[in-house]
């Protein structure tokens, strides 16, 4: 992790945005979203890796991030300067779009985009390592989208 940049999260009205600075604060963070006594229209969140030390307006990326307590499986879509993309998964949600509650609104993602938790920590802990670049951790297989 380079010093200085850490994940501002955001996941549910009324909380501040989240400040992630490490492997084990990721964790939590998903973990919390994975608690199944958690309000149900949380289930996602954004991330963005800021530098402290500046200013963070005009950031160029975006990684949104959803979970599923029950099947234990998420998904997750970065947007940056070059465009749109998301994490492919191995099965094809037969109804059709993915979706996670975030601030209780249906996030939705493409039908193939389901994928092991541990996935989104991998993408989550790839965004703050490269400081705001797409992940490319072991087993993020990226499909550009819309």
């Amino acid at each position: 992790m380079t010093v200085g940049y850490v994940l501002d999260v955001a996941y549910r009205h009324g909380q501040p945005v989240t400040h992630l600075r490490t492997d084990a604060d990721v964790d939590a963070f998903v973990d919390l979203l994975l608690d199944p006594d958690l309000d149900p229209r949380y289930r996602a969140a954004t991330a963005y890796a800021v530098d402290e030390r500046t200013d963070t307006e005009g950031l160029k990326h975006e990684l949104l991030i959803g979970v599923n307590p029950a099947t234990g499986r998420g998904a997750v879509r970065y947007t940056g300067d070059e465009g749109t993309w998301y994490i492919a998964g191995g099965d094809v949600d037969p109804v059709g779009a993915v979706v996670f509650p975030y601030f209780g609104v249906p996030a939705e993602f493409p039908a193939d985009a389901e994928v092991p938790v541990d996935l989104v920590r991998r993408a989550l802990r790839g965004l703050l390592a490269g400081c705001g670049a797409r992940p490319e951790a072991d087993g993020l297989v990226w499909v550009e989208t819309d």
